[in-house]
């Protein structure tokens, strides 16, 4: 027995395909600066190993144990993994939908007198429909789909770039509080000795208790200034072990003096060129670009949707007739399905999608103009850094100066204790300034290279259409 079934669509049908027209993609609206705010020479954008211009095989060590240890970059790794799904989930409504049955029955009846029946049948099926994406929902869907999947990468690698900037600004300021203890340390010592030196002198009279008071307090002073500075660097080591992905008390590279770690020169381009070199800012688009296909899919929905189903079937009375000779039925069936009443419930998704589009849209011009506007304060900073660590520098000569005259006129009774003292928390300040400021001025390194979006471009990815697979 055979049987077909067709559903001729009216020629009006295909004309209203070319009214579902696709939502263009709405204008940013930024006006980039041509120039930075600090004149900038250099038109090179940094490496994408960037951080080898500090020129520590210890910060190299830290950043590759981050790359493989971090936890929010394994949880990040997971949610690219799930992007992917969904894009391949999406890429299904493309394909057409395969199914098979088969199926076996077996009836007995028997009346009074006469013998019993027994009848069996087997049957075998072979199903297939496929949406005819007329306005293209299906293939808007798809696009929102691999929109989301460049956004989890571009997400991925700001966090790895955050990663990478937050390992090297903890392990600076790691060393800088270091230093400035073992600075507390020398300065100790120093003091001790000078309130040994005016101990001795008042032994011989040459000094009073005022003056011996005077020094011991400032010994109780520095004295008191170890402990914080020992805390805060047992916090900074927890926090270096936290990037890394490592418990508390994970072994470190040992700590090297600030001035061993070299200040790189950075080159940057022109501003127009930050909002490809940021993942961010990528992030961002990709996903105003989704929205855009959420918009275009909400709309085709209001429109009818067509059908195809086909249907292959065989049966026979016994189970070898289903190869030898079977009893063959097939069909195929076209149909349109309109959208009538639902409450509002289409209309409601139009409207929703455009309002997510317009949000998007609005965090994109922000994270654009947050991006120009740290790249800019950035380097003004390093710029700044720069100038006030080299005054600082000469500072702190002057200050050692005077306070080697001032030891020297002393013990000769040329001045007062009071001058002594003045010169020693001058020379001692004046060290712990220029070691806050080597930090600083390193750090605003950190924070120009992560405004400028390290050595970051986006890779070429080539992204295939799906393919059939079973389920």
């Amino acid at each position: 027995m055979q049987s077909k079934g067709f559903i001729l669509l009216p020629v009006a049908l295909l004309t209203l395909a070319g009214c579902a027209a696709r939502v263009a993609q709405p204008d940013v609206g930024i006006d980039v600066p041509d120039s930075w705010s600090v004149h900038t020479p250099e038109a090179e954008w940094p490496a994408e190993d960037w951080w080898h211009g500090y020129q520590s095989p210890a910060l190299d060590e830290l950043l590759h144990r981050a790359r493989k240890g971090n936890l929010d970059l394994a949880s990040s790794a997971a949610q690219l993994l799930q992007a992917d799904a969904q894009l391949r989930q999406a890429g299904a409504s493309l394909l057409p939908q395969l199914g098979g049955s088969l199926g076996a029955s077996r009836s007995e009846s028997q009346r009074a007198a006469e013998p019993s029946s027994d009848r069996r049948s087997y049957s075998a099926a072979l199903n297939a429909s496929y949406e005819v994406d007329f306005w293209g929902r299906n293939r808007a869907n798809v696009e929102s789909a691999r929109a989301a999947l460049q956004a989890s990468r571009f997400d991925r690698q700001t966090l790895a770039l955050s990663i990478d900037a937050s390992v090297a600004s903890t392990w600076i300021q790691w060393l800088e509080t270091h230093e400035r203890l073992q600075l507390a340390r020398r300065s100790l010592e120093n003091a001790e000795r000078v309130l040994a030196l005016i101990e001795a002198r008042q032994r011989f009279g040459a000094a009073d208790r005022l003056e011996v008071s005077q020094q011991r307090t400032l010994v109780l002073q520095l004295q008191a200034s170890l402990p914080a500075l020992d805390q805060s660097e047992l916090q900074l080591r927890n926090a270096l072990a936290l990037l890394l992905g490592e418990a508390p008390g994970t072994t470190l590279p040992a700590p090297i003096a600030l001035g061993n770690v070299a200040v790189p020169e950075i080159g940057v381009g022109l501003p127009a060129e930050l909002l490809a070199r940021r993942p961010d800012i990528r992030a961002s688009e990709a996903r105003l670009a989704a929205a855009n296909a959420d918009l275009h899919a909400a709309r085709a929905a209001l429109y009818p949707s067509i059908q195809l189903t086909g249907q292959l079937g065989v049966q026979s009375l016994a189970l070898s007739g289903l190869v030898n000779d079977p009893a063959r039925t097939w069909n195929l069936v076209a149909g349109l399905t309109q959208p009538i009443f639902q409450g509002g419930r289409l209309r409601a998704q139009v409207d929703l999608s455009a309002a997510r589009q317009e949000e998007l849209l609005v965090n994109y011009q922000r994270v654009v103009l947050q991006a120009l506007q740290d790249a800019d304060t950035a380097l003004g900073a390093v710029y700044r850094a720069r100038m006030r660590f080299a005054l600082l520098e000469q500072a702190n000569e002057e200050a050692r100066r005077s306070f080697d005259l001032a030891e020297t006129r002393y013990r000769a009774g040329a001045i007062t204790q009071q001058s002594l003292l003045d010169t020693q928390r001058t020379w001692y300040q004046s060290q712990d300034n220029l070691a806050q400021q080597r930090s600083a001025w390193l750090q605003t390194t950190v924070d120009l290279f992560r405004a400028l979006g390290g050595g970051w471009q986006e890779p070429a990815v080539s992204y295939a259409e799906p393919s059939p697979s079973g389920d």
